[in-house]
């Protein structure tokens, strides 16, 4: 922007009244700054705040002869050469424009509309980097603005040269006669003692400098001593005066920083109780009990482990991507945290609070409301109880049902006719089918409620494998299948519940058998393997059937998720896979899948091998009495 010549200081008005309407005039246009971060031109709040910084304005030019300039000088607000007020009575946005611009000052003139006045607050508000902003004087003519000026700061730089001399000046003239040659004489000497003291001077530390000159002022010893002293003193005294007249602004910005951060981690630490501590690589080192509570598991299970490996749907996890102290030399990005959460989860709690923030930008409060999600738990508990109630209530009926079919059946074995005895046989097959679907619900229900227990025992990995599969072998028969068991010797004793790791084998086969045609092959194979330098079994169920698409791989876990494998598509309830992976996480091991359409499918899962009596407890065992100490630090198992 082009430098504007410089006019005449405006006339200062004499009247305390015009500093209390200058400032109220640049806190006014601070305030729309603010507003203009969240709202557009024509926005109430606004247009509010615009309106009152256009009276002040025009007050204050009135008691002007026209034009009100405004200028900042050390942290003061000066308008037309008069000091009305400081920096820190006014908001940041004021002086951010200024520094952002580089301005000398910024003036107003009579006349000033109300379209200008919204013109210049645009400027303003403008983020760096803005096209718009590159250039304001091309803005400002764009938006026919007159009445308002920005005058930038200028600076230039002098070589310290002395003026040459006048002519004539130290000419002594003609006719000196001998009193000339005394003084050319001492005029030498002079020179030569100086030209001696320079040399001296030659000393690379002030307190030798010092020394020198003192020496060569004081001849008495005793007294060159004390005048040594006394300079240094005042050197002292002077260095520490102008050092703390640079540092005043540090200071008190170092204070302000402080205060600041003071007030935002008070307001953090009233929102929430819980409190988790991690290291520099986010690895969770110690947490209190609310946080415990929060994060759905104990301090003895989470330590060492990253803050956001063992969140859940549930959680929002928001952590700084450089969790060390970011060095001054170094500036933060806008992507100075991560947040990982589901997106229904982070929409819920994101829409669940507010920051409070003053016309600065500070962070001042919290504003806070009970999430939905806390309803939508208290609804899907309602809606487990509900299912788990009506299963539980059907199952006796159907009980009842399937017995009285066996009994008519073993009654008039060989009485009835053949489509009689078909529709009999059909009938029993589907109370099998309805029991098997009433169990599968009250399975899933009370591994949702947290009521599902496994009882883990040292065990024949090898036995467990072998019964599932002689129990389908049948089937697989039936549908002209090769099922085979393969199975190293002296395989690890396994820690496990036998019936249930029994029951996910076999949801597994049953799968492979359903989704392979007929001529194909299905194995079981039981292995070893190590998962964090700890020894597991690793059970593998693969088959030669139409395999799983890749974007379908991480549903088939799901419940009530049903996939179609190539042109085939069996029924079901579509629990089975989501019962086998928590029934196996129960026990403390994994599941996965690895899948190629058209190749086949296999369903991995590890369970601990056996390690000691402590295996043999249940899971859901109530903990024994903890010690003194960490009841004193209020830790859990």
């Amino acid at each position: 922007m082009d430098t504007p010549p410089a006019s005449p200081t405006p006339p200062t008005p004499p009247s305390a009244q015009f500093s209390r309407q200058c400032l109220e005039a640049l806190k006014s246009i601070g305030k729309t700054l603010g507003q203009m971060t969240l709202y557009k031109v024509g926005h109430p709040a606004v247009e509010a705040t615009l309106a009152l910084a256009e009276r002040h304005l025009n007050e204050a030019l009135a008691q002007t002869q026209g034009e009100l300039s405004f200028s900042v000088d050390q942290q003061q607000w000066i308008a037309n050469g008069r000091i009305v007020g400081t920096v820190a009575q006014t908001p940041n946005a004021v002086l951010a424009f200024f520094n952002r611009f580089k301005l000398s000052s910024l003036t107003f003139k009579s006349g000033l509309s109300h379209a200008e006045l919204s013109a210049f607050c645009e400027l303003a508000a403008m983020r760096e980097g803005a096209l718009e902003a590159a250039d304001p004087q091309a803005f400002f003519e764009g938006r026919s603005v007159t009445h308002v000026q920005l005058s930038e700061a200028v600076y230039t730089k002098t070589d310290g040269a002395t003026p040459p001399s006048e002519p004539g000046q130290g000419d002594a003239g003609a006719g000196a006669g001998a009193g000339a040659g005394a003084g050319a004489g001492g005029d030498a000497a002079a020179e030569e003692a100086d030209r001696s003291l320079f040399a001296a001077l030659e000393t690379p530390t002030v307190e030798g400098a010092i020394q020198t000159l003192v020496g060569k002022a004081v001849v008495d010893p005793g007294n060159r001593a004390k005048a040594y002293e006394k300079v240094m003193a005042l050197l002292q005294q002077d260095i520490q005066k102008r050092v703390d007249e640079v540092t005043k602004t540090l200071r008190h910005e170092k204070t302000t920083l402080q205060n600041e951060q003071t007030r935002t981690q008070t307001v953090l630490g009233n929102m929430v109780e819980g409190v988790v501590v991690v290291d520099e690589q986010g690895k969770i080192l110690m947490m209190n009990p609310a946080a415990e509570q929060i994060y759905g598991t104990t301090l003895a299970q989470a330590a060492g482990k990253p803050l956001a490996e063992k969140a859940g749907e549930e959680h929002l996890v928001t952590l700084a991507n450089d969790i060390a102290t970011v060095s001054g030399d170094k500036a933060v990005t806008e992507h100075v945290v991560h947040v990982q959460a589901a997106d229904d989860t982070k929409r819920t709690l994101k829409a669940s609070g507010a920051m409070v923030h003053n016309e600065a930008g500070k962070v001042v409060g919290m504003v806070s409301s009970l999430p939905d999600v806390a309803k939508h738990k208290a609804l899907q508990k309602m809606q487990r109880d509900f299912v788990a109630h009506v299963t539980h209530e059907l199952r006796s009926p159907l009980s009842s049902i399937r017995a009285a079919l066996e009994i008519l059946q073993g009654q008039f074995l060989g009485k009835l006719k053949e489509d009689e005895e078909r529709m009999m046989a059909t009938a029993i097959k589907n109370s099998d089918r309805l029991a098997d679907l009433i169990n599968s619900i009250l399975d899933f229900s009370k591994i949702e409620s947290g009521q599902m227990s496994v009882y883990p025992k040292p065990g024949d990995a090898e036995k467990i494998a072998r019964e599932a599969v002689e129990s389908l072998t049948p089937w697989a028969i039936k549908k002209r299948l090769k099922l085979s068991l393969i199975a190293p010797p002296n395989l690890p004793t396994v820690s496990a519940d036998a019936g249930r790791i029994v029951q996910v084998i076999v949801n597994l086969i049953s799968n492979a058998i359903k989704f392979t045609p007929v001529g194909g092959s299905i194995s079981v194979k039981v292995g070893t393997t190590v998962v964090s330098n700890e020894k597991y079994l690793e059970f593998a169920v693969t088959d030669t059937g139409c395999g799983i698409p890749k974007s379908e791989q991480k549903r088939v876990f799901e419940k009530f998720v049903q996939i179609a494998a190539g042109e085939m598509h069996v029924g079901g309830t579509g629990l089975g896979l989501a019962i086998a992976k928590a029934l196996v996480h129960l026990h403390g091991g994994k599941m996965w899948v690895e899948s190629e359409e058209g190749i086949g499918s296999t369903f991995f899962f590890t369970l601990p091998s056996y390690t000691g009596p402590r295996d043999t407890a249940s899971v859901v065992a109530k903990p024994k009495a903890l010690p003194w100490w960490k009841r004193l630090l209020g830790l859990r198992k």
